[in-house]
């Protein structure tokens, strides 16, 4: 698919996004509001692990590798991030390998980054930090899929495999279509 394809789609999904958001009513903002905070807590957690590990220059010498699979990584939760704050995401580059990424790494605050990037932690970041690092890992990352989870269990268009692919699959039903009658709107 062109580059201009899919920025298309990106602004086309971006909009549609926020029309609903905007809609939304205000105990449906609250959820979203206090299930983002846990997120953000967590994925500061998980970085905090990753500079333990002394991240940043692990990934320096290996120059981000695991960031050349990051085209479709930001989700809806990602998204809901920002409309929450009254924000829009950066503006993505699609003919970079993630459309986050510029010359000095990740375009995103450690609380705005998707899932998978925020709890890809490599061996060698890993290893350090013996057996309680990596059953802390474990836990908090066990925790922040469920938090992801609780978006895919509740709105149509929330899926860990990114905005960019889930747009595609609900063939034009709204993101934030409750999956369930017992979702105050």
């Amino acid at each position: 698919m062109s580059v201009n394809r899919i920025a298309r789609r990106w602004q086309g999904y971006l909009t549609a996004v926020a029309a609903e958001y905007a809609q939304l009513s205000a105990s449906e903002r609250s959820w979203i509001d206090a299930e983002l905070a846990r997120i953000a807590a967590l994925q500061q957690q998980l970085d905090d692990l990753f500079r333990r590990g002394d991240g940043p220059a692990v990934c320096r010498r290996c120059h981000g590798a695991c960031c050349d699979c990051g085209k479709n990584h930001f989700t809806l939760v990602n998204l809901l991030v920002f409309l929450a704050a009254d924000e829009l995401p950066p503006e993505p580059d699609f003919s970079c390998p993630c459309p986050f990424l510029g010359p000095a790494g990740c375009r995103l605050e450690v609380s705005r980054r998707p899932f998978n990037c925020v709890t890809f932690i490599c061996e060698a970041i890993l290893d350090p930090l013996g057996d309680a690092g990596y059953d802390a890992f474990h836990e908090l990352e066990g925790q922040l899929r469920r938090c992801y989870l609780n978006f895919d269990q509740r709105y149509a268009g929330s899926s860990l495999r990114g905005l960019l692919i889930r747009g595609e699959r609900l063939a034009g039903r709204p993101f934030l279509e409750p999956l369930t009658a017992r979702h105050d709107r």
